[in-house]
């Protein structure tokens, strides 16, 4: 049988009429008129909808907070009679249903009388009074107890695959905490008593959101600190999506750059804002996929009984069509030499695996990973990403071949790939305790950097490449921290793709010595190298590279305390002219590389 999520939120069943008796000028279709025609109309509307696209289809119905507008007892008293409608309508185990609380369902008058009685009540006994209408309704509802002091309060495994966390992002709201929080300790606790099933795709689903469409506010309706430590946290734990409610906008956006992703139903009943709701079908074979149909409210007649549900265009509201929750590896790459140039150090790699590769990795402190080495190797193949030619960017870059990284980290897939290559290379050489400081260098640099200096929270920078210097603004030119006290002894510099390492030595002894002087190590990691040396972790510096025959040192810098890493080695062949290659190379010569221009040369050419 086909499977969806029902993503509905921000009901907001309201009161007609406030306590006392004033006619309440309420934002929503659902308010508890005694005359019920017209929110039942509308709910009979949606389940019409349904039905008509989704017959004979199972249902998990996920609701993100804010069903109530005040949380009084008589909101939730209708509250259960539509969504039992809706459950019983389209048949919905009540197993299947994730409820969540928002900040609307807190009953706030219910705070004012508990501290008036007691101003000292701790917040455990604020969060059973404030959601005790909420507890009430839920039970009747779902038959299930909710707990009012637990953040991940419930679960939902959906067609075996996927696990919805329901987490309560409410629980330090009082009358004047209104932003969104989870303790991060307490979810850390309450995680671990969630069983590690590896085959499980976790989804974390609360009230408030985490970033803004309609408010334009980076950090949503969220505690700015909190939400900091617990998308980090999220990161570390692998949990890259997010569902939500609360900003009453259907919406889709990338936080932590572009390492999580939030989804946003949408108010389902507001008359004057975005009243929208999602549908993701579950597609599970090698693939988890979550398509996302969104569905707006539209007014057909200018009033409030005349409206339809209709499917919205993704491409216009800037979403995307599905979610992958899991894609199947790449087959792996056998044990033969591929037929295109590569340094001596594949061919080590590929005699061990009739050995052993930790063997050679311990002796010569390289890098090694099945999953990374093989499969970025896999990717240089599958795109097309080596190529070959007669190619001249500077004095110092020239060759016979080049590797396009611009190309695989436009996909963000590849780009998740090389960012988690970058973050694999620095835990098993274990330096996430020793580096201090985190440079990106050169652009492609700067943008695979960016999950290693968020994951293990480490100061970062972004620095051009040596050679390309001139050709920026002054202020990308600066590195922006000041290093007289040495609180940067140990520094990273990831980047793209290193040769000899000229430039990385430039950059330290030339461009930044002021900075550099006092820091006792320079640790390097690449995903490509393309040089001639049997990798080592020592072959960026001067002592090793003066060493290597015909290499040439003009202009090279003394720097001798460099260790590299790599992902990925593939030689590139130089060009084989000497100093005098303007005269004597023919590409050069005549124009007829794809390069014309030195970069150093296109300032005095204008």
């Amino acid at each position: 049988m086909n499977s969806i999520i029902l993503h509905i939120s921000d009901l907001h069943v309201s009161l007609d009429k406030k306590i006392g008796g004033e006619i309440n000028q309420h934002d929503s279709y659902l308010d508890t008129s005694q005359d019920e025609e017209l929110s039942i109309l509308f709910i009979d509307k949606f389940i019409a909808t349904i039905k008509r696209d989704f017959n004979d289809t199972k249902i998990y119905l996920l609701i993100t907070g804010d069903t109530t507008d005040r949380g009084e007892i008589k909101e939730f008293e209708y509250a259960y009679k539509f969504l039992n409608r809706i459950i019983t309508e389209l048949d919905i185990d009540t197993e299947n249903i994730l409820l969540i609380p928002g900040d609307h369902d807190i009953n706030r008058r219910s705070i004012e009388n508990l501290l008036e009685k007691k101003e000292d009540s701790s917040l455990e006994e604020i969060n059973i009074s404030k959601f005790k209408n909420f507890s009430d309704f839920y039970f009747k509802l779902l038959n299930k107890k909710f707990d009012p002091n637990k953040i991940i309060f419930e679960t939902l495994l959906v067609e075996g695959a996927i696990l919805l966390l329901g987490v309560n992002s409410c629980t330090k709201l009082n009358l004047t905490q209104k932003l969104g929080n989870v303790p991060i300790s307490n979810f850390e606790e309450e995680l671990k008593l969630i069983p590690k099933v590896d085959s499980y795709k976790k989804i974390i689903c609360f009230h408030h959101n985490l970033t803004s469409s309609y408010d334009n506010k980076n950090n949503g309706q969220w505690d700015s600190k909190n939400r900091q430590s617990l998308l980090n946290k999220l990161l570390n734990i692998g949990i890259e999506f997010i569902f939500t409610g609360n900003e009453h906008t259907n919406s889709c956006k990338k936080v932590f750059s572009g390492d999580i992703t939030t989804s946003d139903s949408g108010c389902l009943g507001s008359k004057k804002h975005d009243s929208a709701f999602k549908v993701y079908n579950v597609l599970i074979n090698d693939d988890i996929v979550l398509t996302n149909k969104i569905y707006s409210l539209h007014n057909t007649k200018g009033n409030d009984s005349e409206y339809e549900w209709d499917i919205r265009t993704n491409s216009i509201f800037h979403q995307p069509e599905k979610f992958i929750l899991f894609e199947k590896a790449p087959p792996k790459l056998d044990n033969e030499i591929i037929e295109i140039p590569s340094a001596e150090i594949n061919e080590v790699f590929h005699e061990a695996d009739e050995i052993k590769k930790d063997v050679i990795k311990e002796d010569i402190n390289v890098y090694y990973s099945e999953v990374f080495t093989d499969g970025l190797y896999y990717k240089v193949k599958k795109l097309n990403l080596f190529h070959s030619g007669h190619f001249h960017w500077s004095e110092t870059s020239r060759a016979h071949n080049w590797i396009d990284t611009s190309k695989l980290i436009e996909n963000k897939k590849n780009l998740s790939f090389t960012k988690n290559a970058i973050i694999d290379v620095i835990e098993k050489k274990k330096l996430v305790n020793k580096i201090d400081l985190i440079i990106g260098l050169g652009y492609e640099g700067n943008i695979i950097s960016t999950k290693a200096t968020i994951k293990f929270n480490k100061p970062y920078a972004f620095l051009p490449y040596s050679y390309r210097n001139d050709e920026h603004h002054k202020y990308e030119k600066e590195l922006n921290y000041s290093n007289e006290n040495n609180d940067f002894r140990n520094v990273l510099i990831i980047t793209d793709v290193v040769n000899d390492g000229r430039t990385i030595r430039k950059l330290i002894k030339n461009r930044h010595e002021s900075f550099f002087k006092n820091v006792n190590k320079v640790y390097v990691i690449s995903l490509f190298y393309t040089g001639e040396s049997i990798l080592n972790h020592n072959i960026l510096n001067f002592d090793f590279v003066k060493t290597i025959p015909d290499y040439n040192i003009k202009n090279d810098e003394d720097v001798n305390n460099i260790e590299f890493y790599t992902v990925k080695s593939l030689k590139v062949e130089k060009c084989p002219y000497g100093d005098d290659f303007r005269e004597t190379c023919l590409i050069v010569k005549d124009k007829l590389g794809c390069v014309n221009l030195f970069y150093d040369e296109s300032k005095s050419s204008k």
